[in-house]
């Protein structure tokens, strides 16, 4: 929000109609700047001219988020997050660039693999709020603030084809494990224990 009138706009929409949880004209915008950069197909596309019409069933099952409503500082001048998943004692990390005239990371099909890239003590952080959450599965995205890292979101879940080609995942005492793993296969070990 930049001023205080939008954002109490937002509130009472939010304590009102709600907001839909699809968002139909940035989907068609996102599906029309990845086909320009050849990252989907022109039937994809198509799909997407065709949501703008009919939206996905998912929607009315979801309905309308309504009833809250939360703000947060942005951040300037990153190009980049960096999402780390930690699953138990193991953990992994990308780099998703930003959009092209965006501030977002997150969805762009940008993303970034190799160790060097990533910061000990990142992961070293990542280890400690997974571990004070007491989660099985704690995905994080860090962006920084005069060099400080900070955490603007924390989920559960993550999208498998982003994470499929790490080259290896860091144990609790910061080891680097390289080769292929199956953070799914952890799940279950944990599930099993």
């Amino acid at each position: 929000m930049r001023n205080k009138a939008e954002a109490l706009k937002m509130i009472r929409k939010a304590f009102g109609r709600g907001f839909s949880n699809y968002d139909k004209w940035g989907s068609i915008k996102e599906r029309y700047r990845k086909w320009r950069l050849g990252k989907t197909t022109a039937f994809d596309l198509l799909k997407g001219l065709v949501r703008l019409a009919v939206p996905p069933p998912f929607t009315k099952v979801l309905g309308r988020e309504v009833g809250y409503i939360y703000f947060q500082d942005f951040i300037p001048d990153n190009d980049h997050d960096i999402r780390v998943v930690v699953i138990g004692g193991k953990a992994f990390a990308i780099k998703r660039m930003v959009r092209k005239n965006d501030f977002r990371a997150s969805g762009g099909g940008n993303i970034l693999y190799e160790k060097s890239l990533f910061n000990e003590n990142d992961i070293r952080l990542a280890f400690e709020i997974h571990n004070k959450l007491k989660s099985q599965c704690t995905a994080m995205d860090f962006v920084y603030d005069n060099g400080e890292p900070k955490i603007v979101e924390i989920s559960y879940g993550f999208s498998p084809e982003g994470y499929d080609p790490c080259p290896g995942y860091w144990d609790n005492e910061l080891n680097w494990h390289e080769g292929e793993f199956d953070p799914y296969g952890w799940m279950v070990d944990l599930m099993l224990k």
